[in-house]
């Protein structure tokens, strides 16, 4: 089989773009929030708006080369994580008018997406399409969910590490830089909710999709365990703090376990199954 992106120029030039793109709004966060450059706070948000548009012409251009349908490989729904990642986080700073936590979540996401870049061109397939709307909604609903349970996770550690400077009387970077605990709190509980409504979402709709296809549900497949393990704790994790009186600092370490461990599994899904289901490859 021939190379998606060598066999396609402009494709794997936009690649590489959106992937340098990356790279330099990463920088520029990172200037500003650890050396608080001014240069680098006053281009990061138009470099970031650039960003999210050009990896837009990126995916339309990826998809039209399957009829305008995302191929269903681990490689291309890291780089939709990682689009995802980055436009919540865009409307999150529009909207707040905070650029605190920018760093965090875009570096997250420029991750993904190198990884997405680089695999990629070394790849001989794109994997198989998706067709339907009950398979096309559990795939957006996946790629929200596990960018839900990223952002819960990164802002859980920025919780902890915060609360700990602040317990040790430590008024450091992190104090001065980050939004306050109340803030960090509400930002985690927001992203819990949105990352166990898509998952739901992901969860019924993947079985709607084979009840309508009349393949048999498999219960007891590693993933749909995996999810509906992933969906408990979730929803664990949003009534246990009203009923309970679990505080936001021991629901931390749940969230943060969850995004290690998610985010584990994609890696690990990334170099050893080409898509996240049992699904022949093109």
């Amino acid at each position: 089989m021939k190379n998606m992106l060598l066999n396609n120029t402009p494709l794997l030039l936009l690649n590489q773009l959106v992937s340098l793109l990356y790279v330099v709004t990463t920088y520029l966060y990172a200037a500003h929030f650890f050396k608080d450059h001014a240069g680098a706070k006053r281009f990061k948000q138009p470099l970031l708006v650039v960003t999210v548009l050009t990896h837009v012409i990126y995916l339309g251009l990826l998809t039209s080369t399957e009829g305008y349908r995302i191929s269903y490989s681990t490689l291309n729904l890291m780089s939709m994580v990682g689009f995802t990642l980055t436009t919540t986080y865009l409307f999150t700073e529009f909207t707040t008018k905070s650029d605190k936590t920018g760093f965090f979540v875009i570096s997250f996401a420029t991750g993904a997406q190198l990884i997405s870049s680089i695999l990629t061109a070394q790849t001989q397939s794109s994997g198989t399409t998706f067709q339907g709307i009950g398979i096309g909604l559990h795939l957006i609903a996946a790629i929200f969910g596990f960018s839900a349970i990223a952002i819960s996770g990164l802002y859980s550690i920025l919780y902890l590490l915060l609360f700990r400077q602040i317990q040790q009387n430590r008024f450091e970077l992190l104090f001065q830089r980050l939004p306050n605990l109340e803030i960090l709190e509400k930002l985690t509980m927001h992203a819990v909710s949105v990352g166990f409504l898509f998952i739901t979402i992901t969860l019924f709709a993947g079985m709607f999709e084979q009840r309508a296809s009349g393949e048999a549900i498999t219960l007891f497949e590693p993933k749909l365990v995996t999810l509906i393990v992933i969906w408990v704790l979730y929803g664990t994790g949003i009534i246990v703090k009203p009923i309970i009186g679990w505080d936001i600092k021991h629901m931390a370490y749940l969230f943060i376990f969850l995004f290690l461990f998610v985010t584990l599994l994609i890696v690990f899904m990334t170099f050893f199954s080409p898509t996240f289901h049992g699904l022949p490859v093109k």
